[in-house]
């Protein structure tokens, strides 16, 4: 326990403790003591001053808490060194040598020391520490060991007070004395770093080297800061560059600043805020009270408002807005702010707010002094008989003998002036409405407060609305029962107003890291825009996990140092936890016994440090994740990874379910605790569980560290097992993912490692993992056959299973390549192996092949047995239940059920593979399932929507399959676009395409049917021709169908017979289904219509009516409203060319059906074809 002994000394004024021990002094009195109290104990002036500053810092302790600079000396000698963020103050003494030489030793003695107490006070008033006195130089910190949110505005006001004091000081021989004061900020390790006593207040870093510099660059008189401290000091000042310069020690010139002097701000918010505010956010209801509290005091039913709310939640802003509110309206607006400098300096605000009234300069004369003042005090029609006397003594103003004061006891003059102020701000309130602001009254003096008390008190009648602003542990109980007083509490925004604060200042910033910005800023305004601001300012992402920035840092801190020491390191070492702990586990590693461990606790969760909560039982909860944050990081590094450790093997040893279900959380504290190969068989059991339960995106971050581990390991056997392990399995997981990209070269990473290895296993399973990757991203399958064919070469005859994955895989890519001959022997003998050992998975892969590749329907028995077939595939998917080989069967059931016309199985299989994708976490997946859902939306119809799909399974492909679904989208759009009437908008990519790829004969339909739709015949015409020559030797793709009915139309269109006749052949094979291009990119309608056209073309018009007939049945059965508007149209210019009554009377009926649906979705192309046949 200490003592006031004990903390006289960490004063420097041990000297007092006889007197203050012979009168009772002890720790519990000293904040009730007054000036006149040090007075008649016997302490000198400086002496009073240095107390009754460190006094103050006791108005913000609980009972709980210590003394300032008690905790910390604790600290120092038992819990070592912290890191902290601070600013060091260096003072010396200008031409200190040169008066050693010309006064006796014991003068200067008396003079030096007259020097350090004016430094030490003007220090020590302003909450620093003074560190060390060097010669006649003085070391001090700002930050510790009482950390404080104003760290740098602090040590700059003890700069300015320092240097006025010394500048008062004279040597026996008159001469005037001259100082020169460094201060930078910055992050530094300071405190006891050897246990002795004189090391506790040792420090290192560039910070306190930087400050002596800065000291000896200024001159005689001058206060040079750094740049770090200017920016944290904010707009409180007046400061000049002083450009940047060479200081010896560092390596490039440092930008010097010069303190000129404090400048006149209304608020601490407007100094902080002079650069700008954010936008706004939330607060709706405290705005409409504020409101309503006003129109009630504009009518004369006075008004009080107690704004509570903790550091940063926006009390001060929300007053801002308030007041954007009442600009337009006549009122008086009196602010008066309270300050943490000057808790025991007597009606410091309202001095403050008289003195900018009166607009006192320091260069005024008495006269000019005496005439402002005699203005102020007429304002507002006062008697300056009856006043002028009160407010002269108040602002220690000598006014002669033109107002007498009143013969009065310093009790009645107190009286007095309370009632006078009180009436001047009543006085206010009769010439206009008035908002009276009190800003931060946690800093408020008590005859401040004592004004603040009568003045709510009399407010009846007043058309005045008092609005007080204050941090929870400050309150008015003596307001509670009073009719005119509202308490009003700020809570924190909501997770979507923080987002909208976040946008607001960073308007291309991340969706997710403006979630995550949110997320680890709790609700708190200021919290999300410093940190928004540190993200910005570093420009990438990873700003969010380095330190605090440094405008919180001290203000976090502030909440920590203000506990026990005991209760600080439980918080330390709590923080290492992580933001939720339990009790066990913290009693396991502080080391404490049940009591002390309650008590630390209780005095977190009364400071509202920590709360009770969380998803484990008898749980607490850092109540800030950036408290937590600022306590983990005052951590020396050696005693974090010493914590982590230790969490980490009582985890292991004592936890044996939290080994089981959070493996992850083992191995993070393994890993910081720099124990790596601890920490690396933890990741890989991590990330497995997350395979297992489908947590894909887990389970890619819990590989992807056992992979950076495992490629830090020492060279060896070991490190090459273990990082190919850990590269096959990231590999797995980025395929379960659907990142193929980033599968793909996983596995391509993998093979070559496997076989230097000699591992045929590894081997089979990178082979088999890039074969697999490339074929889901419909990339060429050329690279993977000689892969597979060496794996199946590597196997023993012993492995059928290994040997049966390879030959489907290699089956499915010799049918890719056109070499039916191999395909055929590797599906035969991979169906039989499969069979015999069971391999339910090769079995599907084996059995969907035949739908890779267009399969004709030309009869209902062949339609059937395409339907069994998908049945198949559907019951060996459920069997296997596996995601991956599940959503291959949907993939295929929805593409084939389309071309089946069957849209309701379509539908469901659709529906399926989104759910999978999402639910699991399978981006793969969701990339199908979405451009499925576009294909329905073009089949509806809905082309707003179908290009809104489109566009977003764009950009989820190109994440997670590279270049490849440009192609679908492509497709997609050269669907809509078409039926818009915007071909122009894609011929310049298709002919691009064409160009790059002159080889490729895929687009070369498409490009003869946007030639032809755009007026381009002749160039229409030749590519018809150049393809009617190779006798339309078309892939056999996915694409093939939609190629042949492209080249229909351009065909027919041309009045092409030769080519009509050739087409009509080759479309006959799909007479029984739609034209629908793989992978559920798009469905044409019924290629019916397309028989019908060819047939027409061809005067066959019997047969042409047979296939639209057909056709109208089968789009209005699949509810593809676009194609059955134009197989309509088409129908009806066949009747017209028939010209009886009864065709030509349909013909008008189907034209009218077709012009209805191409209105309504906006087909302007069909309109404009239409116009003829419906006009």
């Amino acid at each position: 326990m200490q003592t006031i002994e004990d903390w006289l000394g960490q004063l420097g004024l041990g000297k007092y403790a006889d007197a203050f021990a012979e009168n009772d002094v002890d720790l519990r009195a000293l904040p009730h003591l007054a000036e006149s109290d040090l007075q008649a104990l016997g302490v000198s002036l400086g002496h009073r001053k240095i107390l009754l500053a460190a006094i103050n810092g006791l108005a913000h302790q609980g009972p709980d808490e210590q003394p300032p600079g008690s905790a910390a000396a604790e600290a120092g000698s038992e819990a070592g060194a912290d890191r902290r963020l601070l600013s060091v103050f260096f003072c010396d003494l200008v031409g200190s040598t040169a008066l050693s030489a010309q006064l006796d030793p014991e003068d200067m003695h008396e003079l030096t020391r007259h020097y350090q107490d004016s430094v030490a006070g003007a220090v020590t008033r302003f909450g620093g520490y003074v560190a060390k006195y060097l010669g006649d130089g003085v070391l001090a910190y700002f930050g510790w060991p009482m950390a404080y949110e104003d760290h740098a505005e602090r040590s700059i006001r003890a700069g300015l007070e320092a240097m006025a004091a010394v500048d008062a000081l004279q040597s026996p021989d008159a001469q005037r004395l001259k100082a020169r004061i460094g201060i930078a900020s910055g992050r530094v390790v300071v405190g006891n770093t050897d246990g002795g006593a004189k090391e506790r207040a040792s420090i290192a870093g560039d910070t306190p080297n930087l400050a002596a510099r800065l000291q000896a660059a200024a001159a005689p008189g001058q206060i040079v800061i750094s740049d770090s401290t200017r920016r944290l000091a904010g707009q409180s000042f007046e400061i000049e560059s002083l450009g940047a310069q060479e200081l010896k020690g560092f390596t490039s010139p440092v930008a010097l600043f010069e303190v000129r002097g404090e400048r006149e701000m209304d608020s601490r918010f407007e100094a902080a805020h002079a650069s700008g505010l954010s936008k706004f956010v939330g607060r709706v209801s405290e705005i409409g009270l504020l409101l309503d509290r006003w129109e009630l005091a504009k009518a004369g039913q006075g008004q009080a408002v107690f704004l509570s709310g903790e550091a940063g939640i926006g009390k001060s802003r929300l007053i801002e807005a308030f007041e954007e509110h009442l600009q337009g309206s006549q009122h008086e607006l009196i602010r008066l702010q309270c300050s943490p400098y000057h808790l025991t300096s007597a009606f410091y605000p309202i001095v403050e707010r008289l003195s900018r009234v009166a607009s006192f300069a320091p260069a005024d004369d008495r006269n000019t002094r005496v005439e402002k003042f005699r203005t102020l005090v007429r304002r507002y029609g006062e008697d300056p008989s009856e006043v002028g006397a009160i407010y002269a003594e108040l602002l220690s103003l000598d006014v002669g003998d033109e107002f007498r004061p009143p013969d009065l006891s310093a009790h009645q003059r107190k009286e007095l002036l309370v009632r006078t102020l009180v009436n001047r701000l009543l006085l206010a309130a009769r010439i206009a409405p008035v908002l009276m602001v009190f800003e931060d009254a946690h800093w408020m003096d008590p005859s401040t407060g004592e004004v603040l008390r009568e003045l709510v008190s009399r407010l009846h009648g007043a058309a005045a609305l008092v609005v007080v602003t204050h941090r929870p542990e400050w309150s008015a109980n003596w307001a509670s029962g009073l009719a005119q007083a509202t308490t009003l509490s700020v809570g924190r925004l909501t997770r979507s107003q923080m987002r909208e604060l976040i946008e607001s200042m960073a308007c291309d910033i991340p969706e997710q890291l403006a979630e995550k910005i949110a997320e680890r800023t709790d609700g708190v305004p200021l919290f999300a825009e410093e940190l928004t601001r540190s993200v910005v300012e570093s420009g990438k992402p990873s700003g969010l996990d380095a330190e605090i920035p440094d405008s919180l840092q001290g203000s976090l801190m502030t909440r920590l140092d203000r506990l026990a020491t005991t209760a600080k390191e439980v918080a330390q070492i709590a923080a290492v936890i992580g933001r939720e702990f339990d009790r066990g586990l913290l009693s396991k590693i502080a080391g404490l016994d049940d009591r002390a461990l309650e008590k630390a606790l209780h005095q977190l969760e009364s400071s509202q440090i920590v709360v009770e909560g969380g998803v484990l039982h008898d749980a607490l909860v850092f109540r800030h994740a950036l408290i937590q944050d600022a306590a983990y990081q005052s951590l020396l590094n050696r005693r974090r990874r010493h914590f982590h450790e230790k969490i980490a093997r009582a985890l292991v040893e004592q936890y044996d379910d939290v080994a089981a279900t959070q493996p992850e959380l083992i191995a993070q504290h393994y890993e910081k605790a720099q124990r790596i190969e601890l920490a690396l068989p933890y990741w890989v059991k991590a990330g497995e569980r997350a395979l297992a339960r489908s947590a894909n995106y887990e389970a890619v971050d819990h590989f992807q560290n056992a992979l950076a581990i495992a490629e830090q390991l020492p060279e060896g056997p070991e490190r090459q097992r273990d990082l190919l392990a850990a590269i096959l399995k990231l590999g797995d997981a980025l395929f379960a993912a659907g990142r193929m990209t980033d599968s793909l070269a996983k596995y391509r990473l993998a093979a070559p490692l496997a076989r230097k290895a000699a591992d045929t296993q590894a081997f089979v399973r990178a082979v088999v993992g890039l074969d697999g990757s490339k074929f889901v991203s419909s990339n060429s399958l050329i690279e993977t056959v000689p892969l597979l064919e060496e794996a199946l070469e590597m196997v023993e005859p012993a492995d059928q299973s290994s040997r049966c994955q390879l030959l489907s895989r290699l089956a499915r890519a010799y049918t890719y390549l056109s070499d039916s001959k191999n395909a055929a022997k590797c599906h035969d003998e991979g169906i039989e192996l499969a069979r015999r050992v069971g391999d339910k998975t090769s079995l599907l892969e084996l059995s969907a092949l035949p739908f890779l590749t267009p399969a004709p329907v030309k009869s209902v028995m062949e339609r059937n047995e395409r339907i069994a077939r998908l049945d198949e595939i559907r019951r060996l998917a459920a069997e296997i239940d596996d995601d991956d080989v599940q959503s291959r069967a949907l993939s295929v059931e929805a593409y084939v059920s389309t071309e089946l016309g069957d849209r309701a199985r379509a539908d469901r299989a659709v529906d399926a593979l989104d759910e999978i994708g999402t639910n699991r976490q399978h981006l793969n997946i969701q990339f199908y399932a979405r451009i499925a859902r576009a294909m329905m939306a073009i089949l509806d119809g809905r082309f707003a929507a179908a290009e809104e799909l489109a566009e977003d399974a764009l950009k989820l492909g190109m994440r997670t399959l590279g270049a490849a679904p440009e192609g679908v989208y492509g497709m997609q759009m050269f669907a809509i676009r078409r039926e818009q009437s915007r071909l122009s908008e894609v011929a310049p990519v298709m002919k691009l395409l064409i160009e790059e790829n002159p080889e490729e004969t895929t687009w070369l339909p498409g490009f003869a049917l946007v030639a032809f739709d755009l007026g381009y015949r002749e160039a229409a015409q030749r590519r018809l021709s150049e393809l009617a020559r190779a006798r339309f030797a078309l892939p056999l793709d996915g694409k093939r169908s939609a190629s042949l009915s492209f080249l229909t139309e351009v065909a027919a269109g041309l009045g092409d017979a030769d080519a009509a006749g050739t087409l009509y052949k080759l479309m006959l094979d799909y007479k029984e289904m739609t034209v629908t291009i793989g992978m559920a990119t798009v469905c044409f309608g019924a290629a019916s219509r397309y028989l019908g056209v060819l047939a027409a073309a061809l005067g066959e018009f019997d047969r042409a009516s047979e296939h639209f007939e057909h056709a109208l049945e089968m789009n209005a059965a699949i509810g593809s409203r676009p194609w059955l508007a134009h197989t309509q149209a088409d129908y009806a210019e066949l009747l017209m060319k028939k010209g009886s009554p009864a065709a030509i009377k349909r013909a008008m009926s189907l034209s009218e059906h077709a012009w209805s649906t191409a209105a309504e979705l906006g087909m302007a192309r069909l309109q404009q074809r239409l116009k003829s046949t419906i006009h």
